[in-house]
């Protein structure tokens, strides 16, 4: 297969997933800018690529490419930005489903960032341990242990028992790109 036939079905098969991770990452707006550019790199590396399983690779090329537009915007408009993924608010409301996501995304919020990828890779993007370990830049038996104590946290956090979140400071707190 050429170099331009199989870049053409990488991109048919993972361009969604590549899309997907940056939508719930920088939002609707710069979503399809993110996947495009990140497509783009992999285009110019293309002689490099690592063919057999080429999702880890571009979810990895996304989330530098997202780090990189987060500090240019940082920098550019003197704004300061906590680290945080941009997972959206939800307005209070009544509904316990609502209600129960927003102590979740909270519960998450206060998670380290590298925790908080390492979980949302495995649950959202559907890697597995070793894939989501390539993306981070981690060893996999590392990624194993973050992610057992990360969802250990999270147990603990949404448990009945544990104090109410909102009275909790995230852990990422001070920690700036």
């Amino acid at each position: 297969m050429s170099d331009e036939a199989g870049f053409t079905h990488m991109f048919h098969e993972h361009y969604e997933a590549v899309l997907r991770y940056a939508w719930r990452r920088v939002g609707p707006v710069e979503a399809a800018d993110i996947a495009a550019e990140t497509f783009k790199v992999a285009w110019e590396k293309y002689h490099r690529f690592p063919s057999g399983q080429p999702l880890p690779w571009l979810y990895a090329t996304a989330r530098n490419l997202i780090s990189n537009a987060i500090r240019r915007d940082n920098r550019r408009d003197g704004l300061l930005w906590d680290g945080s993924l941009m997972l959206s608010d939800v307005e209070d409301d009544h509904a316990a489903g609502v209600a129960a996501r927003q102590e979740a995304l909270t519960a998450l919020r206060s998670l380290s960032e590298a925790d908080r990828e390492l979980l949302l890779l495995m649950s959202w993007e559907g890697l597995d341990l070793r894939q989501a370990a390539a993306v981070v830049g981690c060893s996999r038996p590392t990624a194993a242990m973050r992610l057992h104590r990360a969802r250990k946290r999270l147990s603990h956090l949404l448990s009945k028992d544990a104090p109410p979140i909102a009275d909790r400071k995230p852990s990422f707190e001070g920690n700036s790109l």
